[in-house]
């Protein structure tokens, strides 16, 4: 007799589904996902090369042309640098503003190396030396005849500084001394100088000579506080001086131009006698107003060498100013031009030797 089946009939499993053959799907969607895994994906479409050209040949082209139009700002200075006091402000602080941008551009060179960045930088450059040190290099000229040393300083006006002001001049080999705003201790000191036989006081200048030397009229509107005219009677022939000193202060001198320049300009070119203008004319040799006078006269200290800076004090040293000048009529020639120090004073004086040009 068989024994029962130990188990019940309602538990029983067809066979292979333990071992997942029947009622299962995991196997076949793991096929498939093989498959569809290992089927490769068609490459995309690649540019044309000749497209890809264009298209850098574009980008390029119009980053050049950003380039160039960044390039050519600042040489829009040349366009409004005459057209007002703001302007003139300006110009005053181009050393320190071509600078700035330089570095600028030369920073982002490094870090960049791009071939725009690199054109601007040059632009500034070039902009920067154009409009420093264009207006102050040397422009030869043919040697004066009979020459007459002229030397023009701008005493710092107290009388504490008269020893210094002596001392600057005791060396100086000079025919025509002009002291603009000396202090009275300092005009009495150099009124008893035995160098110069002629000494001529008037306003705020000093003169002294070794011709004869007198004072003439000033022609209206020109400001007397501010403007000696004086007659040289030398016996190589008489000239006209212009002993000039500026406003108070540098600032001051470039916002209100209280020399009126151009009516300055005007009376001194309609002189019939050679005229020379000398002294500290408070504006820069980037400014309106020098070029308002170079249009007619001869800037003496050009003549043989670079002119050098003039002003002596804080922050004007950075600015690379230049504010003195000897300004000759065009027949007139100048050599031996230079600068030399007065202590404590604001700006350095000048000396040049001036007389007709040679033929």
């Amino acid at each position: 007799m068989s024994s029962p089946p130990k188990t019940r009939p309602e538990t029983w499993v067809p066979a292979g589904a333990e071992k997942g053959v029947q009622g299962s799907t995991a196997p076949t969607d793991a096929a498939t996902e093989r498959r569809k895994q290992s089927v490769t994906k068609a490459p995309p479409e690649e540019e044309p090369r000749s497209r890809r050209r264009i298209s850098r040949f574009r980008r390029h082209a119009t980053n050049l042309v950003w380039a160039l139009l960044a390039a050519a700002v600042p040489w829009a200075w040349f366009l409004v640098r005459d057209l007002g006091s703001v302007t003139q402000l300006i110009a005053l602080a181009i050393p320190v503003l071509v600078v700035a941008a330089f570095l600028g551009m030369a920073i982002s060179l490094l870090d960049e190396r791009r071939l725009s960045t690199l054109i601007v930088g040059v632009s500034v450059a070039a902009f920067g030396w154009v409009t420093i040190f264009g207006p102050r290099a040397a422009i030869p000229a043919p040697a004066p005849i009979a020459p007459m040393r002229i030397a023009s300083l701008a005493a710092a006006g107290t009388n504490a500084e008269a020893d210094a002001v002596m001392r600057s001049v005791a060396g100086l080999k000079a025919d025509l001394l002009i002291v603009v705003e000396p202090s009275k201790k300092a005009r009495n000191a150099l009124a008893r100088t035995e160098r110069f036989a002629f000494t001529l006081s008037s306003g705020p200048v000093v003169v002294l000579s070794s011709a004869p030397v007198r004072e003439l009229p000033l022609p209206k509107p020109l400001p007397s506080d501010l403007i000696v005219r004086l007659q040289v009677d030398r016996p190589e022939g008489a000239f006209i001086v212009y002993a000039v000193r500026a406003g108070d202060s540098l600032l001051e001198s470039t916002l209100n131009d209280p020399l009126n320049a151009q009516a300055l300009r005007d009376a001194a070119s309609e002189e019939r006698l050679p005229v020379v203008l000398a002294g500290d004319f408070g504006f820069s040799d980037r400014s309106s107003e020098y070029r308002i006078f170079t249009e007619t006269f001869r800037d003496a200290m050009r003549a043989d060498a670079n002119a050098q800076n003039t002003a002596a004090t804080f922050p004007w040293t950075l600015m690379y100013v230049r504010t003195g000048f000897v300004l000759t009529s065009s027949a007139w020639c100048a050599a031996q031009t230079g600068t030399f120090d007065v202590a404590n004073a604001q700006t350095d004086g000048l000396i040049a030797s001036v007389g007709p040009c040679r033929r």
